[in-house]
């Protein structure tokens, strides 16, 4: 599994909602429209696959992949907590 950090600029707010609830299956959000997701490489494939059926072509969703080591130099000030890498996956 590897962490990516997913974040989108969507204008339409129906679009928006599906884009989110898609995401909150797949990980946590640390910010209104970025995702912390630990993925392994069929899901994301498949995560791609089925958002970008979602978006229209003024969307956009940046996908950041974290390497185990820049993962675990991730800091933040404020609050909120680490993504934890989740040791099951719901099939």
């Amino acid at each position: 599994m590897k962490l990516w950090v997913i974040a989108y600029d969507i204008s339409d707010t129906k679009i928006r909602d599906r884009i989110s609830n898609l995401l909150k299956n797949h990980g946590k959000r640390i910010q209104y429209s970025v995702f912390e997701c630990w993925l392994t490489s069929q899901q994301l494939k498949t995560l791609r696959e089925r958002l970008k059926k979602e978006i229209e072509p003024e969307d956009q969703i940046r996908w950041y992949p974290l390497c185990s080591w820049c993962a675990s130099k991730t800091t933040w000030q404020g609050s909120g907590e680490f993504s934890e890498d989740i040791k099951y996956s719901i099939i």
